[in-house]
């Protein structure tokens, strides 16, 4: 299976690692062409921040930062045969993004807005559905310790695909994400990287989006400001997995790392 790199644009003033980078409206354009020209897959966009600690927005406000934006660059995108998704948990902003031509949702919170399952199953839309505790994270609340934590991933996946199916959303339009960061500490991050093959049992695609996240401090006492060559290296090691997404910062970087491996017939984009 050919490994698809989602290129993350955040449209936000306080995401963990380049909130307010593509605030305005020039600069998420320019990067999404940037995005574009380098080949990435997908391109995810996001307008609120889901990070630890960040403080959650209001519709409007989530819209008014998306609108100026999201046409052009699906349309840009589209053109180059390259997808879009769209990192919303509010089902009126799904709505909107479907109707502009979007080609995914990626749900952080696991679709808990009740309108969200509908707008899905109507659209027939494919959807990012990511394990998770707490949206935004918290770092107190995590999976217990002492479980296996792909066993909890699995029996939660399984219990919420389930409820989805029966609100008409069809299990081929689903693409699990294990939620690395997400009611997880460093520790059990790793061991759901290590172990990403039992998620397989599920029968559904996976996506893995572990760039620069904290679980990396255990690397190393001095804290890198971006964490690009560990976040590849597990990236390369997902691909060698046939992990069908990853969705991460610098995708540019990614590309052509891929693009080396595939001389090797390891990988491929």
């Amino acid at each position: 299976m050919i490994t698809k790199i989602m290129g993350i644009l955040n449209i936000t003033p306080d995401s963990f690692s380049d909130g307010g980078k593509f605030l305005s409206q020039n600069a998420a354009l320019k990067y999404a062409g940037y995005l574009i020209d380098n080949g990435v897959n997908i391109i995810d966009i996001g307008a609120e921040s889901t990070r630890p600690g960040a403080i959650l927005i209001s519709e409007e406000e989530e819209w008014n930062r998306l609108e100026p934006v999201l046409q052009k660059i699906t349309d840009m995108a589209h053109k180059a045969k390259i997808e879009v998704s769209v990192d919303t948990n509010k089902a009126k902003i799904a709505e909107k993004a479907i109707n502009i031509g979007i080609d995914y949702i990626n749900d952080v919170s696991g679709t808990y807005d009740k309108k969200m399952a509908d707008i899905i199953s109507q659209n027939k839309t494919k959807l990012f559905l990511m394990h998770n505790l707490d949206v935004p994270a918290d770092k107190n609340n995590i999976l217990p310790k002492g479980a296996d934590p792909t066993h909890e991933l699995i029996e939660w996946f399984k219990k919420r695909i389930a409820v989805l199916s029966d609100l008409g959303i069809a299990k081929n339009n689903i693409i699990i994400d294990p939620g690395i960061g997400f009611g997880k500490d460093a520790e059990q991050s790793w061991y759901i990287i290590n172990n990403i093959n039992k998620l397989k049992e599920l029968n559904l695609p996976i996506c893995v989006g572990h760039s620069r996240k904290s679980m990396f401090h255990i690397l190393n006492e001095k804290h890198s400001d971006n964490y690009e060559i560990e976040t590849l290296t597990v990236s390369i090691a997902l691909a060698q997995k046939e992990i069908q997404y990853i969705r991460v910062h610098d995708a540019a970087l990614h590309l052509q790392a891929f693009n080396v491996l595939n001389k090797f017939g390891n990988v491929g984009t």
